[in-house]
């Protein structure tokens, strides 16, 4: 099985319809231990969540080691090289997409690209073990992976970084999403906690992402209605519309205390 010996959390994800959720596991279960590698993206949300709040439409995961990982996914043989980091398997149809954690690379000098990178390194180092599971209707367990999945600390820098470079580009739709994400990792969890485990990631980082969201979700300085507007554009689901313009404001309340502890 993908990941390694220690279950860690274990999470039952309900499958819909499509199989999705079947799909991506059955896929988590074919990965290679070698080079390491953890889950991020929608799917690590809905594992940290603890259920599939969203539909996603890939694999993303970041790896030491992206070129050597790339190369074994391609080598399977239903799968093909959709671009230089990007895999699409065909039993079942899954793309997976493939980050480098930069750790053994110089730091970029553009504010931005710095913090993308000293976020995947900070996801590689905080990831835990998760054991996630396909479940059909009656909670009868169909697939099953034990792999590594960035923590929710790290999954909130990771959306805080993506989205506000989609709303204006040529992923509109994920940039809803995003946000999405944002809020259910951050609701119903202790505020403080969750501040205190971001800045695990270094001052830098915690100023930086303290500062975006502060930016986007204050309620303070802020009109949400245009943010929470982008979000239910973009993300037309049934879970998106049970986020309100209020609820958004958390975002923003824990960029307050991304600010503390970033000075």
């Amino acid at each position: 099985m993908s990941g390694d010996s220690h279950q860690g959390d274990v999470v039952h994800l309900e499958d819909d319809e499509s199989g999705r959720v079947a799909a991506y596991i059955r896929t988590l279960l074919r990965l290679p231990l070698d080079p390491p590698w953890i889950l991020v993206g929608g799917l690590a949300v809905n594992a940290r969540v603890g259920r599939t709040h969203r539909a996603t439409n890939d694999i993303d995961m970041v790896s030491p080691d992206q070129d050597r990982l790339v190369e074994i996914l391609v080598a399977f043989p239903d799968a093909e090289s959709i671009s230089a980091a990007k895999v699409q398997f065909h039993d079942p149809e899954v793309e997976v997409d493939v980050m480098d954690s930069t750790d053994s690379k110089e730091l970029p000098p553009a504010e931005r690209d710095r913090a993308f990178a000293l976020a995947r390194r900070f996801a590689m180092r905080s990831a835990s073990s998760v054991t996630i599971s396909a479940v059909d209707g009656a909670s009868r367990i169909m697939h099953q992976a034990h792999i590594r999945v960035a923590s929710r600390a790290a999954l909130v820098v990771l959306k805080t970084l993506s989205f506000p470079e989609r709303i204006d580009g040529n992923y509109r739709l994920k940039a809803g999403s995003d946000i999405q994400d944002l809020y259910r990792l951050v609701e119903r969890t202790d505020l403080d906690e969750l501040a205190q485990a971001i800045a695990g990631s270094g001052p830098e980082l915690t100023t930086f992402i303290g500062a975006e969201l502060r930016h986007y979700f204050s309620a303070d300085t802020t009109d949400l209605r245009y943010v929470h507007a982008r979000m239910r554009s973009f993300a037309r689901n049934v879970d998106s519309a049970g986020i309100s313009e209020a609820m958004l404001s958390t975002l923003g309340v824990l960029g307050d205390l991304l600010g503390e502890f970033g000075t």
